[in-house]
């Protein structure tokens, strides 16, 4: 979901560890720096799809493990080790945006068919470390 200016409130940056092999940090950086950051509908679903996705990379990976030879194949490994989470401008987050809210029936837990759009249990499902980097406000 995108605002009608095309404008994402979540972006993302593949950063690798080291030049010698294949693993990458995700950082993710929500990008409301306007309103402090604040979680609406459309960050709570750019949130999701991008845990969503890291989930699935990594499942992907568990599935289908190296097939046993010697042969060093890095396109085999886990690429994705650790996501990074921060907030642009002065604030991490500062909450719920109160001018334009989330839905709360995509944040219940008690309806399964919209946890696609949680992004809370989508970061559960995703099995590497996630990493706050706080600043200013924080209250999420």
């Amino acid at each position: 979901m995108v605002a009608a200016d095309d404008t994402k409130v979540v972006l993302t940056t593949r950063i690798p560890l080291s030049q010698n092999d294949n693993k990458e940090i995700l950082l993710v950086t929500l990008n409301r720096p306007e309103k402090k950051n604040c979680f609406n509908t459309q960050l709570c679903h750019e949130l999701a799809t991008i845990f969503h996705d890291a989930a699935n990379e990594i499942q992907n990976y568990d599935n289908n493990p190296i097939d046993g030879d010697d042969d060093t194949d890095n396109e085999s490994e886990q690429k994705l080790v650790a996501i990074i989470i921060t907030g642009a401008g002065r604030s991490f987050c500062a909450g719920a945006d109160l001018s334009n809210p989330p839905n709360p029936l995509y944040q219940s837990m008690d309806l399964p068919h919209h946890l696609r759009w949680n992004p809370v249990y989508q970061m559960e499902r995703v099995g590497v470390p996630i990493i706050g980097v706080l600043r200013g406000h924080a209250s999420c």
